[in-house]
């Protein structure tokens, strides 16, 4: 944006300050000036220019400075050296702090609503009145940087070839509308994908939050990378989210799987009992025909007569 000043002869020039009129004379001059583009973040400070050089060294006790917007709302004012709050406008009481070094007035806690045209005048007391001397115009910018965007499933279904899986991707609190959202889906190779933007705005801090939507897809490949990228007014590279990895599982239901597994092993558990028991009763039945052998007083008489009764058949013969 371009601001031309032209001035043909000698004219008067009136300016009205907080509703009082202030009248000057100004000689044969010609000023061309590019309007400059000044950028400021939200809720941090900017130095508001003057770009005035006082190439004459005129004191400050002659000088009036003051910076004013687009609606004419006084900023700040200094008169004959000294601060004067009398026209300053409210929204800008104790929001402003100006450098006598360098010309410029320092604006705090930045707004959203702060984003538009300033200019500096500077006038000074001669004997004719108050003459302006200086005018300086230019843009200020507000910016404020997104979050990093953030991919969220939409679903909690396990993903299976020929599945169609949703995703979001949203980022929040920033300033200008964003210039592009999209995806990018990497396989063996990577695909963008446009994302359409939603966006919505905060009616306090007129800041904005961004949120786009995935529909996709699986076929047969076993993984895929999806990440999500922002791109912002201002910045040559865009913001990214995190990577989220999807591993494709086939057609087959774990859970089915899962499930036979369980009952074989309960399967085989169960013969293994079947045997271990089958042996062990056979093991017990010898163990005990054994037993009731061995305890059988009459076997052990019968074994303990029997050499004893062909012994006294012998000595009898």
């Amino acid at each position: 944006m371009a601001s031309t000043l032209v001035q043909c002869g000698a004219w008067k020039l009136t300016l009205e300050l907080g509703g009082t009129e202030i009248l000057g004379i100004m000689e044969d001059t010609v000023a061309t000036a590019t309007e400059p583009k000044v950028e400021a973040f939200f809720n941090g400070t900017v130095d508001l220019p003057c770009n005035f050089k006082n190439p004459e060294e005129i004191s400050l006790e002659e000088l009036l400075i003051f910076w004013q917007d687009a609606n004419d709302l006084v900023l700040y004012e200094l008169y004959q050296g000294r601060e004067k709050r009398e026209f300053i406008h409210p929204k800008y009481i104790n929001r402003t702090e100006y450098n006598q070094t360098t010309w410029t007035l320092r604006l705090q806690n930045v707004r959203i609503e702060d984003q538009r045209e300033y200019k500096c005048l500077v006038q000074h007391r001669g004997p004719k009145g108050l003459v302006l001397v200086h005018q300086f115009s230019f843009q200020l910018f507000v910016l404020a940087p997104f979050s990093q965007p953030e991919i969220t499933r939409l679903d909690n279904m396990t993903a299976k070839i020929g599945d169609v899986l949703n995703f979001s991707c949203s980022a929040e609190q920033g300033y200008p509308q964003p210039e592009e959202m999209y995806w990018m889906v990497t396989t063996e190779n990577s695909t963008k994908i446009p994302g359409i933007m939603d966006l919505s705005i905060d009616n306090i801090t007129q800041l904005y939050d961004v949120r786009t939507t995935l529909s996709l897809t699986f076929n047969e490949t076993t993984r895929i990378n999806i990440s999500c990228y922002l791109q912002t007014v201002g910045q040559k590279e865009p913001l990214i989210s995190k990577i989220l990895t999807i591993e494709i599982q086939s057609n087959e239901d774990p859970g089915n799987n899962f499930l036979e597994l369980i009952l074989g092993l309960v399967l085989l558990f169960i013969v293994i009992a079947i045997v271990c028991w089958t042996k062990r009763h056979r093991l017990c039945d010898k163990r005990g025909t054994t037993k009731e052998k061995a305890e059988d007083p009459g076997h052990s008489e019968e074994k303990q007569v029997l050499p004893t009764t062909g012994h006294t058949e012998q000595a009898e013969k």
